[in-house]
């Protein structure tokens, strides 16, 4: 007799430039015990992505790890899904780098693991139209994206029963819509209301699929995860729930899942999860679509139009966070300076300079949500520092000495930079926006001397007076449902800079101005140096310019 069956995905990383003892502890709390906990319920099977930056780190630090890991691949228990080495956002790096990341990790997970992995875990579910084309080159078969997005498409939600095709230019993959109720019932709602869901669906449709895929830090890593999934056992108890109701639910593993009858053919547009394309928007959007959001739920409306309501887009990050362009800007500056040294030297020894291409495409710094993302700086100076360290190797390997200096569109928004270039330092100086210097790299100290972050408004601070301290939280809520703060009393410092905080800003103060107005950025300017357009001129000299 068919069975329902419920095809479950499991997505865990760490950002490059994380400290260890994060590492330690999400492994020790999270990634470990889910998996020791699975190996004693053989008939519960997954799917299970990794990024490569975690998988080494646990093969340095538990080897053992990947002991448990093989033995459960060798018993048909766990399916591993390759992706991004480096966990970059697909759509936001060069394609050149798309396959070069995919194919890294599907040879790491072939060299450890002896399995060709077909599935792919899509960042962040950062979805663009374009992409079949380019995952069917990189020998991807099928991957799971958000139900957000085929609603986002039209379709209703009682058609997503099933695995879906699309393509591009005739390139097809595979995809399977996760389940955004389910998202939000594992591990944050009771057992049972996880099996009557399924049963309920079950019902409707006997010989379905619902499909599970998130992040694995819920299971241990979310505030009071660790004492909900395993102090009090919830996880357990959800897998011998699994094995109770087996007479007429199956777990499956995602690729399976992608080989069911498929049900249509669709096209997505351009998204992401909704917290994500929520998190994109300016701060008065962000509060405006919450608003309004709020007024269909009260409305009862919500259910049947919400579909029809969406937030921007991942790339409108770069336009949010001006910082945030500025790294990618020059990560896309690295990227070409690369293809271009491969296309001239074929046989040249790159791999050092790509890897470390590679680790500056790590997503994370390039965009903020609930999570630190860009407002971590040694996130921010991790990435910077392997792309500063390709760009230093590139150097040498061109055996480059002495000053550079070309002006173009560095930073993409219709006005030419001043890049300089020399054996010690590269620079960035910016005459549309008062001349000031936006990058200071030291070359061989691989750091970036001008990675600050100015002070903005972002659409959650009108939440701070709701905001409680996660030791007086007394539930254990979805990361998506809370109002945390570090500590009491933090709408106080808010503070908001009118001006992007780099170097070489001329400030002409008015009368009286003293340090503290200057420090909460309460000062009036006499005259517009700040944000003023300066003029440059060529000379006949290419490595002048006044």
């Amino acid at each position: 007799m068919p069975k329902f069956k419920l095809a479950f995905g499991l997505h865990n990383h760490q950002p490059v430039g994380n400290f260890d003892f994060v590492f330690a502890q999400a492994h020790r709390e999270a990634y470990a015990p889910f998996l020791e906990l699975l190996e004693r319920f053989p008939h519960i099977r997954l799917s299970l992505h990794q990024s490569g930056i975690l998988w080494e780190w646990q093969r340095h630090k538990d080897p053992g790890h990947f002991d448990l890991i093989q033995s459960m691949i060798e018993r048909g228990q766990i399916e591993l899904l390759t992706g991004g080495f480096y966990e970059p956002i697909l759509t936001s790096i060069p394609e050149r780098d798309v396959h070069g990341q995919i194919a890294m990790l599907t040879d790491y997970l072939r060299r450890h693991f002896n399995v060709a992995a077909s599935g792919l875990w899509l960042t962040e579910r950062v979805w663009e139209p374009h992409l079949p084309k380019i995952l069917a080159q990189s020998n991807v078969r099928f991957l799971p994206v958000d139900d957000t997005h085929f609603l986002y498409a039209g379709l209703q939600q009682a058609q997503l029963t099933g695995p879906f095709i699309t393509e591009h230019e005739g390139y097809t993959v595979t995809l399977l819509p996760i389940q955004k109720r389910l998202r939000y019932l594992i591990p944050f709602g009771t057992v049972d209301e996880v099996i009557n869901e399924l049963r309920s669906q079950a019902e409707r449709n006997p010989e379905g699929v619902a499909v599970y895929a998130d992040d694995g830090e819920k299971f241990g890593v979310w505030p009071k995860t660790h004492q909900h999934c395993f102090g009090d056992r919830w996880l357990e108890h959800f897998f011998d729930a699994l094995q109770r109701n087996g007479d007429w639910l199956e777990m499956i593993t995602l690729g399976e899942a992608a080989s069911l009858e498929p049900v249509g053919r669709a096209y997505l547009p351009s998204a992401s999860y909704a917290e994500m394309l929520h998190w994109s928007l300016p701060a008065t959007a962000f509060l405006e679509y919450e608003n309004f959001e709020h007024l269909l739920r009260q409305h009862g409306a919500l259910e049947q139009y919400g579909r029809f309501v969406r937030g921007g887009h991942w790339r409108g990050f770069l336009a949010k966070y001006e910082e945030a362009n500025l790294m990618h800007k020059k990560m896309l500056g690295v990227s070409k300076s690369l293809e271009e040294w491969e296309a001239a030297n074929p046989r040249s020894a790159t791999d050092k300079v790509r890897d470390s291409l590679y680790a500056s495409q790590c997503n994370c710094p390039y965009w903020h949500g609930v999570f630190g993302g860009l407002y971590l700086p040694h996130i921010r100076q991790a990435v910077y520092g392997r792309m500063i360290e390709a760009e230093n190797e590139l150097r040498k390997l061109r055996n480059e000495s002495g000053a550079r200096i070309r002006m173009i569109d560095y930073d993409a928004d219709g006005h030419e930079e001043i890049l300089v270039t020399t054996d010690r330092f590269s620079a960035v100086l910016k005459p549309s926006h008062g001349g000031m210097l936006t990058e200071l790299s030291l070359l061989e100290d691989h750091f970036n001397l001008t990675d600050t972050l100015s002070r903005r408004k972002e659409g959650y601070h009108l939440k701070l007076d709701k905001a409680v301290t996660e030791e007086s939280d007394s539930g254990t809520s979805s990361i998506h449902d809370l109002v945390l703060a570090k500590e009491a009393g933090l709408k106080s410092f808010l503070v908001e800079d009118w001006y992007l905080k780099r170097c070489s800003i001329d400030h002409v103060l008015a009368e009286g101005v003293g340090f503290e107005q200057f420090q909460t950025a309460a000062f009036g300017e006499d005259g517009d140096f700040v944000t003023g357009v300066y003029r440059t001129q060529r000379t006949a000299d290419p490595n002048c310019v006044v």
